[in-house]
């Protein structure tokens, strides 16, 4: 049975896009499907303030794969791409964070699904909206749609 993958990417060094451009097409290679792909947002980073801006976006796609090995595969395309961890929250060329996997509730170490603070941040919540709207937080029981209007949106559309 295939599983809904539900993934949050976002890039603040560097060619932002580019880098988004590169992961998309490492994650569609690495898990043998073709994903889809929300519009590309520019944000304002979050938590620690003091850096660049991100550009984000979102991408849906379907697979066998356990939620851990998910994160492997997505850990190995960060590292592929140049990412090293600086401090929490800092600058980084990429970042992939799974956001859901199906309605399924996953507790790891090293994952936790659905994203713990997802429903706080609209640079994650805008572009899932663009490819699923109607889709239910499995907790919170609202809709994507829902949840971004309870927030502010801080969001800009950004052209390439």
């Amino acid at each position: 049975m295939k599983n809904k993958l539900v993934l949050s990417l976002g890039s603040n060094l560097g060619n932002r896009y580019a880098y988004l451009i590169q992961a998309i097409a490492a994650i569609n290679k690495s898990f043998h499907t073709t994903s889809t792909a929300a519009s590309f947002y520019e944000t304002p980073p979050w938590g620690d303030t003091n850096q660049s801006t991100f550009i984000n976006t979102a991408l849906v796609l379907y697979t066998s794969n356990s939620p851990a090995k998910c994160l492997l595969l997505l850990q190995n395309i960060e590292h592929t791409i140049g990412r090293t961890k600086s401090r929490k929250w800092g600058p980084r060329c990429i970042d992939i964070d799974i956001i859901f996997y199906s309605n399924s509730l996953v507790q790891l170490n090293d994952l936790q699904l659905p994203h713990a603070r997802m429903q706080e941040r609209a640079f994650v919540l805008k572009p899932i909206v663009d490819i699923l709207p109607d889709f239910i937080h499995p907790t919170l029981g609202k809709s994507m749609r829902t949840l971004l209007s309870e927030i502010a949106d801080d969001t800009s559309l950004f052209a390439p």
